[in-house]
């Protein structure tokens, strides 16, 4: 899995009262910068992309996170007509990362493209995370 980073984080943190002691609710939102082409190899392209988002928290401390995503910036050059291409996000998937104590979003993305090649080179994510502060 590509591992990537991010840009332009913002960070809003709110006071809960959520399950088990969660207390807090932050928000996170950015970009991720990527580099996927397809080519219009028969073959698809289906990488997962991986970054760190949201503050720092303890396994303690970290109750549940989850995420979503969405493509901001791709450019496509047709090479024939007709021509075709599908870009598309499979899953998005936020869990907290023992090693950097950060949430680690996960995202795996599916690419194909005939007589076209497509690249894409951002995403935009929004991740929720619950904490106990």
């Amino acid at each position: 899995m590509p591992e990537t980073t991010t840009s332009g984080e913002q960070i809003l943190e709110a006071v809960v009262a959520g399950p088990d002691g969660a207390n807090r609710l932050f928000t996170v939102t950015g970009a991720a910068n990527v580099q996927i082409l397809a080519s219009g190899d028969p073959d698809p392209v289906n990488p997962t992309w991986t970054f760190l988002v949201g503050p720092t928290l303890t396994r303690g401390q970290f109750y549940r996170a989850i995420a979503a995503a969405s493509v901001a910036s791709q450019g496509v050059s047709k090479r024939g007509v007709p021509s075709d291409y599908t870009v598309q996000i499979n899953s998005v998937e936020a869990d907290w990362d023992d090693e950097s104590e950060r949430v680690e979003v996960r995202v795996e993305l599916f690419l194909s493209s005939s007589r076209a090649t497509v690249n894409v080179n951002q995403l935009r994510y929004w991740v929720t995370i619950l904490a106990q502060i």
